[in-house]
């Protein structure tokens, strides 16, 4: 039901900007240099749910009219606690669970026309690196040293990610476009070492790294607004 109203939602906003567009010029209104743009992204035609431009707040900036580009800055925090609910006579801990993303990348769209359906091709870079602390919950009894493993890293990584883009963006009415495009990429990725400390004493495991190459669309959708 959720899905349907907000496909609703989305086909009478994109009517109401339509119509009340009735002179709109024929061309595209949008790609001029020196038009800025905020970028929103639906996360995937299958559930087509509202979501961050790849996670973040995206933007981009026509550099002349058939030239843009665009960045996107991720950024990502959680937390939760677990109650120790320690046995009768001892005392408790809490656990703890954190984890922390951040991402930044920049890309460069070349639009082949000024048309109201524009395609265009690029490239593109990224780079995200995610941290994670836990903490189990703990009890013993009263004076005694509680003893509490902390595990930092464990899924955490550095990656880094590039390749091309191929796209087609259509401007709905001035100053408002949606296009769609596939991502033809290359991710490195660095997991962090896992550190486990406990009693004082810290032991570290390496985890490696790994290289993934495809090509993804996802059937997103980016909404760009232009100012």
């Amino acid at each position: 039901m959720k899905k349907f109203l907000l496909l609703f939602g989305i086909i009478t906003l994109v009517s109401s900007l339509v119509f009340a567009q009735t002179n709109a010029p024929a061309s595209n209104p949008g790609s001029a240099a020196g038009n800025k743009g905020i970028l929103f992204q639906f996360s995937g035609l299958n559930v087509l749910g509202a979501g961050a431009y790849n996670g973040g707040i995206g933007g981009k900036y026509f550099l002349s009219d058939y030239m843009a580009a665009r960045g996107v800055i991720c950024l990502g925090i959680s937390s939760s606690k677990t109650p120790a609910n320690a046995p009768v006579g001892q005392v408790g801990i809490d656990g703890e669970n954190s984890s922390s993303t951040f991402g930044i990348g920049a890309a460069v769209e070349i639009h082949l026309t000024k048309s109201r359906i524009s395609p265009f091709f690029g490239g593109g870079i990224m780079m995200t690196t995610r941290s994670t602390e836990s903490k189990p919950a703990a009890y013993g009894a009263p004076g005694t040293t509680i003893n509490q493993t902390v595990t930092k890293n464990a899924g955490g990584y550095t990656e880094f990610s590039f390749g091309g883009i191929l796209g087609v963006e259509y401007y709905i009415t001035d100053g408002v476009s949606l296009s769609a495009e596939y991502l033809v990429g290359v991710a490195l990725t660095s997991n962090k070492d896992v550190e486990v400390t406990t009693a004082g004493r810290t032991t570290t495991t390496a985890q490696g790294s790994s290289t993934n190459i495809g090509i993804s669309n996802g059937g997103t959708l980016t909404l760009a607004v232009y100012f």
